[in-house]
């Protein structure tokens, strides 16, 4: 009996989270129809960051250029549809919160988007053409003929941009790690020259061997982490 009762208790809640599931994939399902319509336009923004290259790029199969289209529309569908699932997930979370829970689910539902957009947007802007600079001049002179996969050039792309928005939600996670009181600002202090190391290790790491592709991506997490120990001191202060 009891089991029945806990059954009807949670049958609102997953009824509720089915309706927000099916939309969430609705809003992707559209979203990727409306990107396939736009696919070449989008393919040739995404392109711009080998404009000052001269680059030209190629589909090596019949069938290339078409799964490439899909799953760049696919890919395009799933970001645009990221805030929609953020914005359901803390409308469902929403009732079953307290105090200052609903500080941190609104901060991270504006925090997590804004955050993985700018690193996107920072490394297509400036660290791409970097990281396409050096792969086209590495072996020059060797008299091997530079030909560009589309496909292959726009999961380099993704990747890059897909590493950088991941990137910038570490000083997000440190922020809510404060705020919840799991760790102290002066803990995070004394281990500063540690988290300095392995910001610029870690961005050594996801990027090509260049001392300024490597500085583009570190300096600015470095930034943010201050940022958030900041912020996290002020919180601290005022509880």
């Amino acid at each position: 009996m009891v089991e029945n009762i806990a059954s009807h208790e949670w049958e609102p809640h997953l009824e509720e989270l089915r309706k927000r599931i099916i939309s969430v994939l609705v809003v992707f399902f559209i979203t990727t129809l409306v990107a396939f319509a736009f696919s070449s336009r989008i393919v040739a923004f995404l392109s711009a960051p080998l404009a000052a290259f001269q680059v030209e790029l190629h589909a090596f199969a019949p069938a290339e250029k078409f799964m490439t289209y899909l799953h760049l529309s696919a890919w395009t569908g799933a970001v645009c549809t990221i805030p929609f699932f953020c914005v359901q997930a803390a409308l469902f979370l929403w009732p079953g919160l307290r105090g200052k829970e609903y500080r941190c689910v609104t901060g991270a539902l504006f925090g997590v988007p804004v955050l993985f957009i700018l690193g996107a947007v920072l490394c297509y802007r400036f660290l791409a053409p970097f990281v396409f600079g050096f792969f086209l001049s590495f072996g020059a002179g060797d008299g091997v003929k530079e030909l560009w996969s589309l496909r292959e050039y726009l999961v380099l792309l993704f990747d890059l941009m897909l590493a950088a928005g991941l990137l910038l939600q570490a000083p997000l996670a440190l922020l809510a790690l404060l705020t919840a009181g799991v760790v102290s600002p002066e803990s995070v202090a004394r281990y500063r020259p540690h988290i300095v190391f392995s910001i610029f290790l870690l961005a050594a790491i996801l990027t090509p061997p260049d001392v300024v592709s490597q500085v583009m991506m570190g300096v600015p997490l470095y930034l943010l982490f201050e940022g958030a120990l900041f912020l996290g001191r002020v919180l601290r202060g005022r509880r």
